[in-house]
């Protein structure tokens, strides 16, 4: 009986270690066993979360690009998490910040534009990139057209480049018997095109409600288009003077503009009047070359050709542009930011081969590029004359600073603006109401 017992609780005795090992056995990776949420391993990389508000399907370009890194390398795996549906970045940013109030982590995320980036990195929310290009001794604003800086700290790189340029209608600009502008061009010469491409049917030009049209000067030549490096307002500027003038003699003396109060009431969009065949010529960012492609809501048969952003009358310099699009941007509370830097780089000199879009990645070759991206669309494109204004080698951009509240200040510029124009205001009674309003926006902001 003794025996028995003894035999018994030998057998229980090794049952309990062999279940142990097992379970020993299973866990005995502590990466393996924690990888989840936006850390961990997976498969033997280092597994990080990319938070966008483009949809996640595999026709969807950044997704196809998020596929290809994953591809490239066998250190780091990264998630893709579409936060809305509707490709809205106003929508995501707010889902973004609720995640992150709520504790999430975010390893790296997607903006919209600048400011939406700049104001996040302003609550503590982004992580700086200095250390990382200095570790890797690269100076960031020799690889890139433009960097998202606040206080010389950059915060994020953009994902794709937008630049100012002109685009031309073609057949209008023949039968006007005018040669395509070259770089160098002023504001003036802008206003002597817009009189002999206005005809029957058509204006010569167009100019959209958006704060950037009461002064594209500012944007293009200036370090920021509404503050000075000590946080003034710039409204004293000779370029806000003239180019409102210039707004309002265009549309009152040359009628070679659609009048703004039109404009404002027939809420177009920003490309409706020129792919309709209602204005000649457009200075506008890039956007306008791919969007011309889409002929479901921009149907045009004429072609698009391209020449840089006219200069200010008094400018010295040409060449000078604004360069802007949407932020890549990496979590400051992220537990694996080496990796994350690591696929931010990659997104900015890889990505174009699926998106398409132009990078501001230095290291590229334009022309193949613009040749690659639109061979079979030259019915639309002038690909030389895109080439040349995209990548002349002379374009610079200001050293350009932002704020977080700059969307605030571009408003206060729409609004006098439409004052001006409206209200038939002097420039002096304006620019007083829209010192006063800056000057309350950066008081509450220090």
């Amino acid at each position: 009986m003794v025996l028995k017992k003894t035999l018994l609780l030998f057998i229980c005795l090794f049952l309990v270690l062999a279940v142990a090992a097992c379970g020993s056995k299973g866990n005995n990776n502590p990466s393996e066993a924690s990888a989840s949420g936006s850390g961990g391993q997976a498969g033997g990389k280092e597994k990080i979360k990319f938070y966008t508000f483009k949809v996640s399907k595999p026709d969807e370009p950044i997704y196809q690009a998020v596929q290809a890194y994953n591809e490239s390398q066998d250190k780091v795996e990264v998630e893709y998490v579409s936060l809305v549906q509707n490709s809205n970045s106003t929508d995501f940013m707010k889902k973004l910040d609720i995640m992150i109030s709520s504790g999430e982590v975010a390893d790296v995320f997607m903006t919209g534009n600048e400011e939406e980036l700049l104001e996040r990195a302003s609550r503590g929310v982004v992580e700086p990139l200095n250390s990382f290009f200095e570790q890797e001794k690269v100076n960031p604003e020799e690889e890139y057209n433009k960097v998202i800086k606040l206080d010389d700290q950059i915060y994020g790189l953009l994902s794709s480049s937008t630049q100012w340029l002109t685009v031309f209608n073609r057949e209008h600009l023949e039968k006007a018997g005018l040669k395509l502008p070259e770089m160098g061009w002023t504001w003036d010469d802008f206003r002597d095109y817009a009189k002999k491409l206005t005809a029957d049917g058509h204006y010569g030009t167009y100019f959209h409600t958006w704060g950037e049209y009461a002064n594209i000067i500012a944007y293009t030549e200036r370090p920021n288009p509404q503050l000075d490096a000590n946080l003034n307002p710039i409204f004293d500027d000779p370029s806000f003077k003239y180019f409102f003038e210039l707004r309002r003699a265009m549309e009152k003396e040359d009628k070679s503009v659609e009048p703004y109060s039109d404009v404002l009431a027939s809420n177009y969009h920003v490309l409706q009047q020129f792919f309709a065949g209602n204005a000649s010529m457009l200075a506008v960012p890039s956007y306008v070359v791919r969007a011309g492609l889409n002929q479901e809501k921009f149907p045009h048969d004429f072609q698009m050709v391209f020449a840089p952003v006219p200069r200010s009358v008094d400018s010295q310099e040409i060449g000078m542009t604004s360069i802007g699009g949407g932020g890549l941007a990496i979590g400051a509370k992220s537990k694996h930011k080496e990796a994350a830097f690591d696929f931010v780089k990659w997104m900015t000199k890889e990505s174009y081969k699926y998106t398409h879009e132009i990078p501001t990645y230095k290291g590229v070759d334009g022309a193949a590029l613009i040749n690659d991206f639109f061979k079979e669309n030259t019915d639309l494109i002038d690909t030389e004359s895109l080439t040349k204004t995209l990548f002349d080698p002379r374009i610079k951009v200001a050293n350009t600073f932002s704020v977080p509240y700059g969307s605030e200040l571009k408003t206060i510029v729409e609004n006098g603006f439409s004052n001006y124009m409206l209200n038939n205001l002097s420039f002096d009674e304006v620019k007083t109401t829209m010192t006063n309003e800056v000057k309350k926006v950066v008081e509450a902001n220090k």
